[in-house]
């Protein structure tokens, strides 16, 4: 047993990784929605349209850095440009909306909470979990010990 490196872990399993970006996104959703649904209340009701529209492009900017969806693009530079449009997104929002802009920003919170929700449920448990997040989930995990 003396050729055995302490330091080599067996790699995360699919099953634990997939367990993990479970975990990890849904809280992340959960925290956003609830933290808006907390800041605003009902009044989220009043700007419900900004709630799923930023949801869906949450949702969709999260499909499109998992997916590969850009070809020839790294799905790094997908992030940082998702990134940018979503934050457009918020300015414009805040700008053009005649809602207070505590309002609007309680309902980006909401729908972007509930954007990851949607993408994780969508992918994740109707669908696998894009091989590209299971590959980031276990390049950033620590090793395990026995």
């Amino acid at each position: 047993m003396d050729d055995i490196d302490p330091d080599a872990q067996p790699s995360m399993s699919a099953h634990e990784a997939t367990q993990k970006v479970l975990r990890t996104d849904l809280a992340i959703g959960i925290g956003g929605a609830v933290l808006g649904y907390a800041e605003a209340g009902t009044a989220l009701v009043d700007v419900l349209a900004v709630v799923v529209g930023f949801g869906l492009l949450t949702g969709i900017a999260m499909a499109v850095v998992e997916h590969d969806a850009v070809p020839g693009v790294y799905p790094e530079v997908a992030a940082l440009a998702s990134f940018i449009v979503l934050a457009g997104a918020v300015a414009g929002l805040v700008t053009l909306s005649g809602s207070p802009i505590t309002l609007v920003l309680s309902a980006v919170l909401s729908g972007f909470g509930v954007g990851v929700i949607g993408n994780r449920l969508l992918y994740g448990i109707v669908f696998d979990v894009p091989a590209y997040r299971l590959t980031r989930v276990r390049e950033g995990s620590p090793s395990r010990s026995r």
